[in-house]
């Protein structure tokens, strides 16, 4: 038994079909793993999720 990616369960994909999906699904796994390894990723100056909101910050804007 071979150590595969996945397993076909309906259908009957040729060869090459198997293959271009294999290769693809590899790519999109390096990228991601590439990506989650990056440790210059572009900072996000919008606050975290977690963040506490503060209701006063906006206290001295005069609207027209």
């Amino acid at each position: 038994m071979s150590d595969s990616l996945f397993t076909v369960l309906r259908g009957n994909p040729t060869d090459a079909e198997v293959a271009a999906l294999s290769t693809v699904l590899t790519q999109l796994d390096s990228e991601a793993r590439a990506k989650a390894a990056d440790t210059r990723s572009e900072r996000n100056l919008w606050g975290q999720p977690g963040d506490v909101f503060n209701p006063s910050a906006f206290r001295n804007v005069r609207y027209y």
